[in-house]
């Protein structure tokens, strides 16, 4: 057999072959591979409500609140839950006030001390008043 007649067949396999396999794993432009509901970030395929990542379509940023967990309604992240010692929580912003130690915050929000007394520990005491305000 002559050896010119043999390449041709192989060329035209590795062809068919190299078109099939790009077709299998190039599926999407839309979601760049990953799926209804998930985004790429870093090279993975994350769910598009994950915190860790943002909650939008086109972005990874982390959802950043300040002493709180945060939660994705929709495409914004608002707080789910405070962390410890902190309360009355800005949806968008975090969870600001120390209920430890803010005077007119006392272990719950918008629970004040009395006149001559200061917050510790999440209690009203009598002593200085003003302290943690």
């Amino acid at each position: 057999m002559h050896r010119r007649s043999l390449v041709r067949p192989m060329m035209a396999a590795g062809w068919l072959c190299a078109l099939s396999c790009s077709l299998v794993v190039d599926s999407s432009d839309v979601d760049q591979g990953c799926g209804s509901g998930r985004k790429l970030c870093a090279g993975r395929c994350v769910e598009q409500n994950d915190e860790a990542y943002g909650c939008t379509r086109d972005k990874c940023a982390p959802c950043r609140l300040t002493n709180a967990i945060p939660r994705c309604d929709g495409e914004t992240c608002v707080v789910d839950a405070c962390l410890f010692g902190f309360d009355c929580p800005d949806e968008k912003a975090g969870c600001l006030t120390n209920i430890l130690v803010d005077s007119n915050n006392c272990g719950h929000c918008n629970w004040a001390c009395q006149a001559g007394e200061s917050c510790s520990d999440g209690s009203c005491v009598a002593g200085q008043a003003g302290s943690g305000d």
